[in-house]
């Protein structure tokens, strides 16, 4: 247990990493997003070749949950764009309250809870401070907890299928769908597929699509055969944490924020890492 407990810090230390290289690469959300899955899904497929295969069904299945996991990623790296990496890691870090919210509904066994009601409230007025003292980026912030829902919803999808098949199977045919869901987007929008304007940027693609994606997403995947939905996106709370770090030591983003940001971004983190205390007290008083 302690194991995967570290390789979860791991893989949200590598997603922490993916706004900035967001930020460093010169491409638009749709390019990043379709740079990386279809990278991503040859290095699988090369790696798997004849052990990739599963039903047709199945296939499907995961394909269109690749769609969610591609709009997710278009509206996080878009989020980045319109606004900065610390302003992205905030929204993204409302993605435990969506969870707490979604998996009621989603998993019959799951029960909403006053307790996630009022957890959530408190969020909300986290959102609103940032929203209200950052009103040049505040288009950005909404597209980021938009970002934290989509992540939220197929978070609870891969509960259910990581018992159907192999993780990396499953990683595969996400990153295909994904692919093609980004894809069809960027050939309506741009008419093309844009090569990366420097040789720089196919290293920072290829780090993205390696590092960030095949390795750190297959485990995640492959984590929810241990451990509940909850608990990987509730060590994901740290994600905005570390991006925002990465970002004011590579991209001096801290510069350019105000004490309204600052003051909103603790109250999300601060009640999000006390949450599940709480929620566990809650749990054993209110069976």
């Amino acid at each position: 247990m302690p194991r995967d407990h570290l390789k979860l810090q791991i893989i949200v230390i590598l997603w922490g990493f993916t706004a900035v290289l967001g930020q460093l690469i010169d491409l638009s959300a749709l390019g990043i997003v379709t740079y990386r899955t279809a990278i991503a899904a040859g290095c699988l497929l090369i790696w798997l070749r004849s052990r990739s295969k599963t039903s047709a069904r199945q296939a499907l299945v995961f394909i269109i949950t690749g769609f969610v996991i591609g709009a997710h990623w278009i509206t996080f790296f878009l989020a980045v764009k319109v606004a900065n990496v610390s302003i992205c890691m905030v929204g993204v870090a409302t993605l435990s309250l969506w969870t707490a919210l979604l998996e009621p509904l989603l998993i019959k066994e799951r029960h909403l809870r006053p307790i996630d009601l009022i957890f959530g409230a408190i969020i909300v007025g986290g959102v609103a401070i940032i929203y209200r003292s950052e009103l040049e980026y505040s288009h950005g912030f909404l597209i980021a907890i938009l970002s934290a829902f989509l992540a939220a919803t197929f978070s609870i999808f891969n509960s259910f299928h990581i018992t159907k098949a192999h993780h990396l199977v499953i990683t595969l045919y996400e990153m295909a769908g994904a692919c093609l869901f980004a894809l069809t987007f960027l050939l309506i929008s741009e008419g093309k597929v844009p090569l990366p304007p420097r040789s720089l940027d196919w290293l920072w693609l290829i780090v993205l699509a390696v590092f960030c994606t095949v390795i750190a997403f297959s485990q995640y995947i492959e984590l929810l055969k241990r451990l509940s939905v909850f608990t990987v996106n509730f060590a994901n709370n740290l994600e905005p944490v570390y991006g925002i770090l990465l970002a004011a030591f590579i991209l001096q983003e801290h510069k350019n924020l105000n004490p309204g940001f600052y003051l909103g971004a603790t109250i999300i983190v601060v009640t999000i890492a006390a949450y599940p205390i709480v929620r566990r007290r809650y749990t054993l008083t209110h069976p």
